[in-house]
């Protein structure tokens, strides 16, 4: 039982230490976030395929070759010829047709011809297209955008994924820092515990003080629990959002390496006039016109004259199979005109008009909304400034009040349950400065992923 429980805490040593080692910068979150994460594998995987539908569009411009092979065995002939057929049923047909039955019958002959009981062939057909309406040649067009948007698509998506693990570890970050804070306040709290509790023990103080004081670090000590607990979660969503292996005893000893009180300007950020129509988000509504004009032409291609040439070659014993025959070949030319469909021809481009105008639609309108877009993020991004700004301030005149207010009690002025107070303040004021630099970093994020 005792090495049991030497090796249980063996374990749990090497546990902690190997935690202990984990420090992870933003940079490094976004390091893991390229190998790991679901988004940026899909993402490039939808490349792929858009890359293999494209190989695939160009096939149609080469000949295409097939190999056709066919066998039969009837329980009947399919043809049967006899002498009426051919010499019909007059009187003078059917004296012939008699005698040369019975002729036939007493040799042993048939008095009548039948094929086709059973065959084979085998040929190579080989077809090459040489207009078809442009369906080809759009078709690879429509082809190599799909390509163009796919990895368009993947660019935002690594925007997008990296916005949302900047998110994520900047929050993490802030619950990391206000943990600090409160274990900072902790600390007053418990000196301010015992001095009340050494002045009690001389009476100097009252119960009451002594209780106050204890009452605001119990308070504190539920605040930190929760905080520890919403770290563990955020932590836990920080990683798994970048593919990291983690265990949950591995949590504590995970710190994020970040400087959460260095923030760039927004003169550092926001751009004077960004053109908004060099965004991916505008040069994807762009290709969307792009490619209903593509499946338009596609669709009325279907009516428009194809031609194609080809050429056969094979080996067939259909109707005589006991008969010894050489191979045989023949090349060929094909028209196909399309007469009857032209009003289905007409209502199809109207549709598709229809439906390249509202793209054009969406497109203007969606340009107009994304420069709205860039103004609003230019102003959430300067007000989210201005109160960062405002927050410090808070912060620097809650810690002079603090400063005051421990003066003022070693002086015997003021109660201990009032610094007390005054030192929960102060934690409350840094950690209303801790979400508004969270929140000015979350509008430096949006703006630099909307407008790059």
């Amino acid at each position: 039982m005792k090495r049991l429980w030497i090796l249980l805490l063996l374990l749990l040593g090497a546990a902690t230490l190997r935690a202990q080692d984990v420090q992870l910068s933003l940079e490094d979150c976004l390091s893991y976030c390229e190998d790991g994460n679901r988004d940026l594998k899909n993402a490039d995987l939808r490349v792929v395929g858009a890359k293999a539908q494209r190989a695939e569009a160009r096939w149609e411009y080469f000949p295409r070759v097939s190999v056709n092979a066919v066998a039969y065995d009837a329980f009947h002939p399919l043809l049967k010829i006899t002498l009426r057929d051919v010499l019909g049923n007059s009187d003078a047909a059917n004296n012939l047709n008699a005698y040369i039955t019975d002729f036939a019958r007493q040799n042993g002959i048939k008095p009548y011809f039948e094929t086709l009981e059973y065959g084979y062939g085998a040929s190579v057909v080989l077809t090459q297209p040489i207009y078809a309406g442009g369906r080809i040649i759009n078709g690879n067009r429509l082809a190599s955008l799909g390509v163009e948007a796919a990895r368009l698509q993947a660019d935002m998506t690594v925007k997008a994924v990296r916005d949302s693990v900047e998110s994520k570890y900047w929050r993490a970050v802030a619950l990391q820092e206000k943990r600090r804070i409160l274990d900072e306040t902790l600390g007053l709290l418990d000196m301010l515990e015992k001095d009340l509790s050494s002045a009690l023990a001389a009476g100097l103080v009252t119960d009451e003080d002594l209780l106050q004081v204890r009452l605001k670090r119990s308070e504190t000590e539920a605040l930190s629990r929760r905080l520890n607990g919403g770290l563990g979660l955020a932590k836990m969503d920080l990683l798994d959002q970048i593919g990291y292996p983690y265990s949950y005893l591995d949590l504590p000893g995970i710190r994020l390496t970040e400087d959460l009180w260095q923030t760039p300007a927004p003169e550092t950020v926001l751009v004077d006039d960004p053109d908004m129509t060099r965004t991916p988000e505008s040069r994807l509504l762009e290709m969307q016109v792009q490619a209903r004009k593509l499946e338009k032409k596609m669709a009325v291609g279907e009516f428009l004259p194809q031609v194609a040439v080809g050429a056969t070659y094979g080996y067939n014993a259909l109707i005589q199979p006991g008969t010894r025959k050489s191979p045989n070949g023949l090349v060929f030319a094909m028209v196909k005109i399309p007469l009857t469909d032209i009003g289905k021809a007409v209502a199809r481009s109207r549709r598709y008009g229809a439906q390249v105008q509202m793209a054009e639609n969406d497109r203007d309108y969606l340009n107009g909304r994304l420069r709205l877009l860039e103004q609003m993020l230019r102003l959430e991004l300067t007000t989210a400034w201005d109160e960062m700004q405002v927050r410090e301030e808070a912060v620097e005149y809650a810690q002079k009040a603090l400063e005051r207010m421990q003066a003022c009690y070693r002086a015997g002025q003021v109660t201990a349950s009032a610094l007390a107070r005054t030192t929960v303040e102060l934690s409350a004021a840094q950690d209303q400065l801790i979400g508004a630099r969270i929140a000015y970093r979350k509008a430096v994020n949006a703006y630099y992923t909307k407008t790059k």
